[in-house]
């Protein structure tokens, strides 16, 4: 399978998953609530078992791991999947971390590590920016999937209503109860516009991601199931990789501004901002610059200066480099390589 054809696989299935937790009308804090890191589940589909983690969650978004291999690498299934991660998961061919902003369930963050790279997508390639907010209901009992087929017109329904298995680590766990959600896909235009998307919620809150997810379309129905779950499992990367901001172009000076422009990750909300006083190579003084942050589109910022704060700071024909640290993420400060002199 080609790489992009797998990533469109991928991508669909754990955006189904994102659209359970983070739905307009699903409850996810309340959920949530109740989720520990290391909280994970290990589903199959498409031939693909996933294990799918809770790596970080805060206030305002959630990190989830992803490890994923084909059924075909996994010569026979492993005794215990904390073990077989611990192992550095053996036969996995994708292994990444995904970040989720809570607020707009804009995916802002996503690293390979099997791939040693950030991997980018447009809220288009991602799903996510049509997925996050469908509100979703809770089935009644009475309307819900049942076991065997339908009464002839007329007779009562004694069906017993039908729930997936669900495996807490590795074991079954009996008379297992479930809250059923639906939800309908946007009308996009496309195989799966406008049908019906069915989500089944461990009734205990043993654990915050759905057991069974199921997409009913015209022609099939797709189904991806969970085969275990369990809590505590091993850490192999502590957390997801951030990128650098940089500066990009040239900076524009006007009679009562300087503008800096950035690209960097929305993760960074705010920065600190210095500039180095390169002039002389043993004496290098570094002093901070106030700056008024412009958001843009996507991930592009400016830093806008007034010119009489510089004047103050810098000196005439004196050689400055900028410094820019994100608040918060001292480890990812960027510095400019080609000295600017400064002139008033």
């Amino acid at each position: 399978m080609a790489y992009d054809e797998f990533m469109k696989n991928w991508l669909f299935c754990f955006f189904i998953w994102t659209t359970a937790l983070f739905g307009a009308d699903f409850r996810l804090r309340e959920r949530l609530e109740t989720a520990k890191v290391g909280d994970y589940a290990v589903t199959e589909a498409n031939k693909m078992i996933t294990v799918l983690s809770i790596r970080s969650i805060t206030p305002t978004s959630v990190v989830l791991e992803e490890i994923s291999a084909p059924i075909q690498n996994l010569k026979k299934r492993p005794d215990s999947w904390s073990e077989w991660v611990k192992a550095k998961a053996p036969g996995h061919t994708s292994w990444s971390m995904v970040e989720i902003d809570l607020e707009s369930g804009e995916m802002i963050e996503c690293f390979s590590f099997s791939r040693s790279a950030w991997l980018q997508f447009s809220q288009k390639e991602s799903l996510i920016g049509t997925l996050i907010n469908l509100p979703m209901k809770m089935v009644p009992e009475d309307k819900r999937r049942k076991i065997g087929p339908p009464p002839m017109g007329g007779e009562s329904d004694f069906r017993k209503v039908w729930n997936p298995s669900l495996v807490f680590e590795g074991k079954k766990v009996s008379n297992a109860h479930f809250d059923v959600y639906e939800t309908a896909w946007p009308e996009d235009g496309s195989e799966l516009s406008g049908q019906e998307v069915c989500l089944y919620f461990d009734k205990e809150k043993r654990f915050s991601l759905p057991f069974w997810i199921q997409v009913q379309t015209s022609h099939a129905t797709a189904a991806m199931r969970t085969v275990d779950s369990g809590k505590n499992l091993p850490i192999v990367h502590r957390s997801i990789p951030r990128r650098v901001p940089e500066f990009v172009g040239i900076p524009l000076r006007t009679e009562n501004s300087l503008r800096l422009n950035l690209k960097s990750p929305k993760y960074y909300k705010q920065f600190e901002l210095y500039v180095i006083d390169v002039t002389s190579r043993e004496i290098k003084h570094i002093s901070p610059i106030a700056h008024l942050l412009i958001p843009g589109e996507g991930e592009k910022k400016t830093l806008e200066i007034k010119v009489d704060d510089l004047n103050e700071t810098l000196e005439e024909d004196h050689r400055y480099t900028w410094l820019l640290v994100p608040s918060g993420y001292s480890e990812s400060y960027t510095e400019t390589v080609k000295p600017f002199t400064w002139s008033k």
